[in-house]
């Protein structure tokens, strides 16, 4: 009789059919976990019949649940019922249902870095110390709460940390004030729901008899606490199914314990399963991984194998500098894209995201589409963070971070001192920061100040009220609307324009969420608070990323460039084996994400900390295949051969090439909202035009990939 695991390969089907007990899977890159995790789900519930409601399965972004939702949704009826989720996602949900326990309310806000860091910011001031150590501050307490350091025992834990007492008592205060707020961290979102479980036997249980059958994806990823939590909730039926490649585990600056599966081993007394048969990448491109990662010894042994075929060979490339290795990079991907590529098809990977600048400019030089990773989130751009603080505050009027935020902007005159006065009174008469606004006066306030705040109190009325009446993506534009924040950015120029269309995408998402989830102002701030990088619509474009934000990806073509000692692996790694290995993991982590080809670069020598130095190769090189340090690419003479005020000078190479030629035309030819077309991208609207005459820009949001910036001088750009 044929069940939901007959497509699974043989190593696979044995992991997926083990459904009793503690089961641990290594697995390799690209060696389909995610098809075994969701058959495996499938299974329980198909063939063995167990309800839907009694399955979890937990991963690390939102991306990844999205797609094992849409899998299982292929695979399972009323597939809806099986928890799907981050960690963080799941125990918001699970502490919005159980808040008061532990003294919070239902409608907590969950505060992002950047709100962290403001309110550290404003604690370090009030306590008399230099605002710039809010960032390290931020970092000590997240580092506390991912080991489970309460501000109470931080003190005597980190007893020997420099700057100790002035980190405890910002981190005493920090807690008091997210209380008060109403608020909680990331880090609190885990450590809050391991509290409630401890504080409530009857919590624990309840979700313990419910998810008879846990599964967890990226297990090598784990912190202390989210170790802590899957030991908890399979603690009463004991049927845990965890799956991680150790080889991978790359995240340990942020709390990540590599140790956790070893720990899970003995711990529940696991079963190992090993997937190495590799579906992604050709044998020379797993030979250069497996050789590598055999140099670590903190590793479940396994090696990499594909059925496919060798594929081409991979290619270490010596580069005289930076803007060769750049050269090289380019012309290599145009040579591609003439036999056939797609942009989507090539990702330039690097240790460290400086080195993107002269990328960057190669490719708006010759207009080839891009985009950077690990920069700035949408979520995380200031104009839409100021909208995000509106809705904040009507969701949680406790939450005075976003108040303070938007007390004064758009600009109302409400000044520091104003502040400070309003949060004096609050002190001394027991009120929030939100009513002493909304029921004014405050009396302690001169008459000028006190009708400008009073002001702001009538538009925070009108808002609440309003929300009673109207969904999310209502109350979003009229909270534009009303408060003016468009009309802070209402002088033209591009990034005033960039801006205004981010304002509006916001809306966009908003109409979105109502459409798809119907949900409520709290679980909308929630999505797109826990909203990570790797969750936004990748469009047909260059992928310039770190390797960290590249992790879980896969591409045609990878360039690794800036392969060198000091940059990859980074010094500091040198005088620690644990950090050297994290280093040789994270060059495995890159090589992996090749399926067809891989390019691996360094320079001779580069400009850093002010000043051009000498470089020496990586040693992931020789470790990766010795002899391929001697066998350099052969390129064509590169494209660029001068520059001048940002412009090219270009030459032809090759049969059939054709040089690039500057166009005569003019930024004064055109204006923004004019439609214009690019023989390679389509059609487009310019949303921003930069400097003047044939050495401008523009930015173009074309139809089919989304916003890019092209040279003037080079792009062929017409008029609709």
């Amino acid at each position: 009789m044929p069940t939901t695991v007959d497509c699974l390969n043989e190593e696979q089907r044995a992991a997926a059919l083990d459904t009793e007990g503690a089961v641990l899977v290594t697995a390799g890159a690209g060696s389909g976990k995610t098809r075994l995790l969701t058959h495996r789900i499938a299974h329980i519930i198909e063939d063995l019949g167990v309800p839907a409601y009694n399955v979890l399965a937990i991963t690390f972004t939102n991306k990844a649940a999205d797609e094992m939702k849409n899998r299982l949704w292929a695979l399972v009826p009323n597939a809806e019922d099986i928890w799907v989720s981050t960690f963080h996602s799941m125990c918001a949900r699970i502490l919005r249902r159980h808040a008061a326990v532990i003294g919070y309310g239902a409608n907590f806000t969950i505060y992002s870095q950047d709100e962290s860091e403001r309110l550290l910011k404003q604690i370090a001031k009030d306590l008399r110390y230099d605002e710039s150590i809010a960032k390290n501050a931020a970092q000590a307490i997240s580092n506390a709460k991912n080991d489970g350091v309460s501000a109470a025992d931080f003190r005597e834990e980190y007893i020997n940390c420099e700057d100790g007492d002035m980190l405890a008592e910002m981190y005493e205060e920090y807690e008091k004030r997210l209380k008060n707020n109403n608020a909680m961290d990331f880090d609190d979102l885990l450590l809050k729901t391991h509290d409630l479980f401890d504080r409530s036997a009857d919590i624990l249980a309840s979700y313990g008899r419910r998810f008879r059958y846990i599964h967890v994806d990226e297990f090598q990823d784990t912190n202390e606490i989210q170790y802590g939590l899957v030991r908890m909730l399979a603690s009463q039926c004991g049927n845990v199914f965890v799956v991680g490649d150790e080889d991978q585990s790359i995240y340990g600056w942020r709390g990540a314990n590599v140790t956790n599966m070893q720990n899970f081993i003995e711990d529940f007394g696991a079963k190992i399963y090993k997937l190495e048969r590799n579906y992604r990448s050709t044998k020379n491109i797993l030979t250069l991984a497996n050789n590598l990662i055999a140099n670590n010894t903190s590793r479940i042994e396994k090696k990499l194998w594909t059925a496919g075929g060798d594929g081409e060979r991979p290619v270490f490339y010596k580069a005289r500098t930076e803007a060769s290795e750049a050269d090289f990079v380019i012309n290599t991907i145009r040579k591609l894209m003439r036999e056939g590529y797609r942009p989507h098809d090539f990702a330039v990977l690097m240790r460290v995201n400086a080195l993107t600048r002269t990328l960057e400019q190669r490719f708006m030089q010759y207009s080839l589409p891009y985009k950077v990773y690990g920069g700035f989130r949408f979520f995380d751009r200031k104009e839409v963070k100021d909208v995000i603080a509106y809705l904040r505050v009507l969701s949680n009027h406790n939450d005075e971070e976003a108040l303070t935020r938007i007390i004064n902007f758009p600009r109302r005159g409400i000044g520091e001192g104003t502040i400070a006065k309003i949060r004096e009174y609050c002190a001394e008469s027991g009120k929030s920061f939100f009513d002493a606004v909304t029921e004014g006066p405050v009396p302690t306030l001169p008459s000028s100040s006190a009708a400008k705040v009073a002001d702001f109190g009538a538009l925070l009325t009108e808002l609440d009220e309003y929300k009673r009446v109207s969904d999310v993506a209502e109350l979003s534009a009229k909270v534009i609307e009303r408060s003016g924040i468009k009309d802070a950015y209402s002088e033209e120029n591009e990034e005033n324009t960039v801006r205004r269309l981010n304002i509006d995408d916001f809306v966009s998402s908003a109409h979105e969420f109502v459409k798809n989830r119907r949900g409520t102002l709290d679980e909308f701030l929630q999505e797109v608070t826990l909203y990570t990088e790797g969750d936004e619509e990748t469009k047909d474009c260059v992928y310039l990323s770190t390797v960290h934000s590249a992790k879980g990806m896969e591409f045609r073509c990878v360039f690794i460039v800036g392969a060198e000692e000091g940059l990859f692996p980074l010094s500091r790694a040198n005088d620690d084996p644990d950090d050297l290995e994290e280093e040789r993991r994270l060059m495995y982590v890159a090589v992996t994400r090749a399926k067809e080809m891989l390019f691996v670069s360094y320079c001779d020598s580069r400009f850093m900390y002010g000043g051009v130095r000498p470089c020496k190769p990586s040693r992931f090189l020789g470790e990766m295949d010795s002899r391929l340090l001697q066998i350099y690419a052969k390129p064509r003479p590169a494209q660029l051969t001068g520059y001048s005020r940002g412009s090219a000078k270009a030459v032809g190479y090759g049969a059939g090439n054709t040089a690039v030629r500057q166009n005569n035309a003019s930024a004064s030819e055109f204006t923004e909202g004019m439609r214009v077309r690019h023989k390679k991208f389509g059609d487009g609207t310019v949303v921003g035009i930069t400097d003047v005459g044939k050495n401008s820009y523009l930015v173009i949001n074309f139809d089919s990939i989304g916003k890019i910036t092209l040279s003037l001088a080079f792009a062929p750009i017409e008029k609709v």
